[in-house]
């Protein structure tokens, strides 16, 4: 089932940016699209059959609302629809071997400025492919791939993501580097012009290693490079709030590790500014 798109439709609002997002990049990689609604396992153990029959229906209806509008943007694509009983995490994570990335809306803000990504902290975490968590904003008028480079074996993947998404849509790459001074409680500290000179190269060095790996596949790709002191969740949103993408790698390794994100993947998913991709 690989060149195909999961997403998780929770309900035609809450998914109605996810789906969008996800017709119009499969179309545009001429990938399927695999619509999948995980109902509460509860609702079975309550041993209602009229609830369990009224369930049935609007997961039907869910589910056709949100085929037609992918297909409302994307009408040559082959779309799947499916339920499933279960936990959601599990679902999703399970079937993230078998497509090429996965897909989901964000969660409902607590405030009118802040958007949330947590629904899909421990997907992206759990998952073996890259995980996109897009938020309900106007798409209208964004440019730019903002992605993030510290060095890591993880961002060079983002990186690598990054880059194929500049080149595919058209948009310059926005590389980000930032640090965040150490903190020292009790203390007003300037810290000396050679540390931050210092930390300046080694950014610059960083996005120039990234680029180097990817100059063979993308040879005239437009890197603007930001190379900042500043938490560096901070500076990427910043530069992301008019961006068309953000992409970070995920820290995740190991039996424990995998089910966690690095704090800045984990971050920027909880201020989302644009739709964003933790890449693997």
């Amino acid at each position: 089932m690989k060149n195909r798109i999961l997403v998780g439709v929770k309900d035609p609002d809450t998914s109605r940016a996810a789906v969008l997002w996800a017709a119009e990049r499969a179309a545009s990689r001429q990938l399927g699209l695999s619509l999948v609604h995980i109902v509460d396992e509860g609702i079975r153990r309550a041993g209602s059959s009229d609830l369990l029959e009224a369930t049935g229906s609007a997961v039907e209806r869910v589910l056709a609302t949100s085929a037609e509008l992918a297909r409302s943007v994307a009408s040559g694509i082959d779309i799947s629809t499916d339920s499933v009983e279960g936990n959601p995490l599990t679902e999703l994570v399970s079937r993230s071997a078998d497509v090429d990335m996965v897909v989901v809306g964000s969660d409902p803000a607590t405030s009118g400025a802040t958007r949330h990504g947590t629904r899909g902290f421990r997907i992206a975490a759990a998952s073996t492919t890259p995980v996109a968590v897009i938020p309900e904003l106007d798409r209208r008028g964004r440019a730019g791939i903002v992605v993030g480079v510290d060095g890591s074996e993880s961002s060079r993947h983002a990186f690598a993501f990054a880059a194929d998404e500049a080149e595919r849509l058209g948009e310059e790459l926005i590389a980000v580097y930032a640090w965040p001074n150490p903190v020292v409680y009790g203390y007003d500290l300037a810290f000396p012009v050679d540390y931050v000179e210092d930390l300046t190269e080694t950014g610059h060095e960083a996005i120039s290693r990234a680029v180097e790996w990817v100059s063979a596949d993308h040879p005239t790709l437009d890197v603007r490079r930001v190379v900042s002191q500043g938490d560096p969740v901070t500076v990427i949103n910043g530069e992301a709030a008019g961006a068309s993408l953000t992409v970070v790698g995920s820290h995740g390794r190991g039996a424990v590790a995998r089910f966690l994100l690095g704090s800045v993947s984990h971050g920027v998913l909880a201020r989302l500014a644009a739709p964003t991709v933790i890449a693997r």
